[in-house]
Formats: C-alpha cells, sequence, structure tokens
C-alpha cells in the first residue's frame, strides 16, 4: 500500500511538472498545437491511473503505469526538441530549420532509450534479447520489401552528415536549380524560381553532382556573350561594357568585372562579360540591367550589335532616312538654343553652327547623365523625357527640380571645367543634346567678347541655382558663396585658353 502510494505521488508530481513547463514553454513559443495530441493522451492516462486504479487488477496497473511513463517520456522529448532545434539551434543559424531526418533520428533516439528503461523497470522479467532478435528480423522482412525507401533513408543520413547544402541554400542538382525548403528520410524539397516545389528523393541526390550557389559565398560570377560590329575599336567596347556593369549597383565591384574578345565570328567581333553577384535569387533580373545598360552605352558611342539578316533595301534609302533624322535633330537644336539665356547673346549664324555640332545622345531610366564631384566639360539639353536634379551624388539626396524637353544643365562646367555640382538622373528613356566645349572655343577665340556675355549669363544662372537650393535646404545656413562676374570670366578666359 505505501508503495503504491509512493507511486500515485510520484506520478502526480511528474504530472503536474511536466504539464505545468510544457504549457509554458509552448505558450511562449506559440507551439500549444503542435502538442494538443500528446497532452490529450497524457490527462486520459493520469486519470484512469488515479480514479481507476483502485477497481482493477495489478496486471492492468503496471499497463497504466508504463503508458503514462511512455506519454511522459514522448512528451519530454518533443519538448527537448522544440527548445534544442527551434530555439536555440535555429537562432544560431540565423532563422534557418534544421533538416527534418536530423530532427528525426534525435527523437527516435532518445524515445528507443526512454521505452528500453520503461521496459526495464517495469517488466524486468521481459528477455530484451528475444525482443532484439524479433525487431531485426521484422526488420530484415521490411528492408526486403522497401529498399528503395532504405535507400533513401541512408542517402538522407549521408547528406546530413556530408553537409553538401543546408535548408535555405540555392543548388543545382542534376537539370534542377532551386533553393532548399525541407530535406526528410526520404526526399528533399526544392522550390524552384518559378516558386513550384520539386520533390527529389534522396538516393537520387546522392548519384548527381551538386552545385551550391551559397557555399562557400555568396559572391559567384556569371558570363555573358556580346557580339559588336567589326569597325569598333576593341578598348572602346571594353570601355563601354564595364560602363554598363558600373552602373548596376548589384554587380559587385570586388571582385570586378572582366571583359574579353574570345572570337571572331561571322557577322561580329564577339566579347565575353564575366560579372559577380551576391544574390543568385535575382541573376536573371541583375542580367537584365546589365545589358539594358550595355545597350543604352552602346547607342550613346555609335557602337552597333550586328545579327545575320540580309539587308535588300537599297543603301541610298538607308542614307537618306539616316540624313532626315540628323536634318531634324540639328532643327530642333537650332530651336532649343534661341531659347536658352547664355546663348541669347549669339547671333542666328554663330548658332546654327553650334547646334550643327551638338550630339544627340539616349539614356535609360535610372542611369546618371552626371553626378555631383565629377569632371566635366559637356552641356545638356533635354530633347525627350524628363531628368531629375539631385544636391547629392546619388539619387536619395534631395531632389531640387525635375527637368523636361527643353531644360538644360551643366553650363558652369562647359564654360568652366569645374566639376558637377549636383547629379542629374534620368526619370525615363532620355534623349538630350549633347554639347562640347571644344565646340565653342574656336567661337570664343574669334570672338573674345562672347566670354563677357557668357559670365554675365553664368552669374544670373548661379544666383537662380543658389536661391532654389536654399528653398530646399532651408534648415541649413551653411551655403556655398555665389562667384562673382569678374571670377567667372576669369575661369572661362582660362578653361579656354583665350
Amino acid at each position: 500500500m505505501t508503495n503504491d502510494l509512493l507511486m500515485d505521488a510520484i506520478l502526480a508530481v511528474l504530472a503536474f511538472g511536466v504539464l505545468t513547463g510544457a504549457l509554458f514553454f509552448l505558450k511562449r513559443l506559440k507551439a500549444i498545437a503542435r502538442f494538443r495530441g500528446s497532452l490529450n493522451v497524457l490527462f486520459l492516462v493520469s486519470s484512469v491511473s488515479f480514479f481507476m486504479r483502485p477497481h482493477i487488477g495489478q496486471g492492468y496497473v503496471r499497463v497504466i503505469y508504463a503508458a503514462l511513463f511512455s506519454t511522459f517520456a514522448y512528451i519530454a522529448v518533443r519538448l527537448l526538441d522544440l527548445l534544442m532545434f527551434d530555439v536555440f539551434i535555429r537562432h544560431r543559424r540565423g532563422g534557418l530549420p534544421v533538416p527534418v531526418v536530423l530532427r528525426a533520428t534525435f527523437r527516435w533516439s532518445l524515445l528507443s532509450l526512454a521505452l528500453y528503461l520503461i521496459i526495464k523497470h517495469m517488466y524486468p522479467d521481459v528477455d530484451l534479447k528475444f525482443l532484439a532478435f524479433s525487431t531485426i528480423v521484422v526488420g530484415y522482412i521490411l528492408g526486403n520489401a522497401s529498399q528503395d525507401t532504405l535507400g533513401n533513408l541512408i542517402a538522407g543520413l549521408a547528406l546530413t552528415g556530408e553537409r553538401p547544402f543546408s535548408i535555405g541554400d540555392w543548388v543545382r542538382v542534376g537539370d534542377f536549380v532551386g533553393r532548399v525548403t525541407d530535406m526528410t528520410w526520404r526526399a528533399t524539397r526544392l522550390q524552384t524560381k518559378m516558386l513550384d516545389y520539386i520533390i527529389i528523393p534522396n538516393a537520387t541526390i546522392a548519384r548527381e553532382y551538386i552545385v551550391n550557389y551559397s557555399r562557400p559565398t555568396q559572391s559567384h560570377g556569371f558570363t555573358q556573350e556580346i557580339g559588336v560590329n567589326y569597325g569598333v575599336p576593341p578598348n572602346k567596347v571594353r570601355g563601354a561594357i564595364l560602363r554598363a556593369c558600373e552602373a548596376v549597383p548589384e554587380i559587385l565591384t570586388n571582385p570586378a568585372p572582366l571583359v574579353w574578345l574570345h572570337n571572331y565570328g561571322d557577322f561580329s567581333i564577339d566579347y565575353t562579360v564575366k560579372f559577380f553577384i551576391r544574390e543568385f535569387s535575382r541573376l536573371e533580373q541583375i542580367q537584365s540591367d546589365m545589358m539594358d545598360r550595355v545597350w543604352y552605352e552602346f547607342k550613346r558611342e555609335d557602337i552597333v550589335i550586328p545579327f545575320p539578316i540580309r539587308d535588300v533595301r537599297p543603301m541610298n534609302d538607308v542614307e537618306a532616312k539616316a540624313e532626315r533624322e540628323r536634318a531634324e535633330s540639328v532643327a530642333a537644336s537650332k530651336v532649343l538654343l534661341g531659347e536658352i539665356p547664355i546663348f541669347s547673346h549669339l547671333s542666328k549664324e554663330e548658332r546654327d553652327q553650334v547646334a550643327e555640332r551638338m550630339e544627340e545622345k539616349i539614356y535609360g531610366a535610372g542611369e546618371a547623365l552626371v553626378r555631383k564631384g565629377d569632371a566635366g566639360n559637356r552641356f545638356y539639353i533635354v530633347l525627350e523625357g524628363s531628368t531629375s536634379v539631385h544636391l547629392g551624388a546619388d539619387t536619395r539626396s534631395p531632389q531640387v527640380a525635375l527637368l523636361k524637353r527643353g531644360d538644360y544643365f551643366g553650363e558652369m562646367s562647359l564654360l568652366t571645367g569645374e566639376e558637377r555640382s549636383a547629379t542629374v538622373v534620368a526619370v525615363c528613356d532620355c534623349h538630350v543634346l549633347e554639347l562640347s566645349h571644344l565646340v565653342l572655343q574656336e567661337l570664343l577665340r574669334e570672338k573674345k567678347s562672347l566670354a563677357e556675355d557668357f559670365a554675365k549669363a553664368l552669374k544670373a544662372r548661379a544666383a537662380e541655382m543658389a536661391t532654389l537650393q536654399k528653398s530646399v535646404d532651408a534648415e541649413n545656413s551653411k551655403h556655398t558663396a555665389e562667384p562673382s562676374e569678374k571670377a567667372l570670366l576669369s575661369k572661362i578666359w582660362d578653361f579656354f585658353g583665350i
């Protein structure tokens, strides 16, 4: 009777401790739903043990105690699994889950040990050697009946031990590319970039080549081939491609992009671009951004990307069309120059002379036409589209203006060679007219009085820009001093060598 009371007291303390601890941790981890069935079984077995024990035989009491201890062990192992893998290890892995096969091995090992101790204590007369032999026989029969399943299980354990990849890694397994989302006893699940799931048996993965794009480093190199017209010098092509890569923020500067010529093809000289990225999941988008920038760079530099077609149009028609487009661009230049104050002192003939030597350029959305702090000697007029003006070196700095058709910028750099005072970025695909200071050099040497007119125009423009900057940055009391007209005239003379 004393032993029974002692056993009841021990079971009561165990039940209370397990229930209290389980509820405390499960509430903290928001995982009560995962343990609802186990807690219900514990409550049921505890009730039978406490209230039905006096009315049943001693043999049944032992069975109830064994069931109760087994339930305690199961809940304790599940709680330990939850704390170890969902809290401690997952926290150290940066939030990545632990493979299911590893967790299952841990749980079943502890449960097997607990079951062995319960049987050994509650039923000391049971021959565990016979039980082990029976288990081996049953395992042999089941093994022959499920060789594929066992093969996947062993392969899963091998993959877990060797760890060629972890959950969250981007991998290539055979012909499949995806992000590892789960690893079970039987298979590994990948999520592709199309958000589809591919379930691959572990035995199949063990026989395939595995490429891990997330280890040992997040930086990975990729290549892209580009064909260019035979008439373009290789160094000019390399410079344009490297500038295009530099304009894509997600392309790394260390390691730096590389460009090399690898083939003289039937229709083009073929170049290979090698660049490095960190986000493999965005590879296609980064490649697209880089190719976008290459197109705009090539367009501005008059670099032609050839394609194998037979052009049956008469060359006269092609040349006539190009001449018409050039004439339309020059006509637009003449009109716009006449509306800009700094060129108002030029005669019509002089403006026409300047307009005929302006070049039309195209910039893609997001490209910087000029950047604050860079050296410059060119002037721009917006012909089509729009650009935003920022006080800092990137688009995160305050925007002070939005320039549209007929608006202009860069006059200070054109006439004095000063560094850019702001960053100008294309809001959408933007066509601009570009004027180099060399176009004005001969004109100023022939007519030196124009330098004074330019200095007056620059003085008025500088005052206008200073007012605009103060209105944007009213809290900042420190502003750049406005240059005097005499100082501007001196800079113009020095820059043009007058």
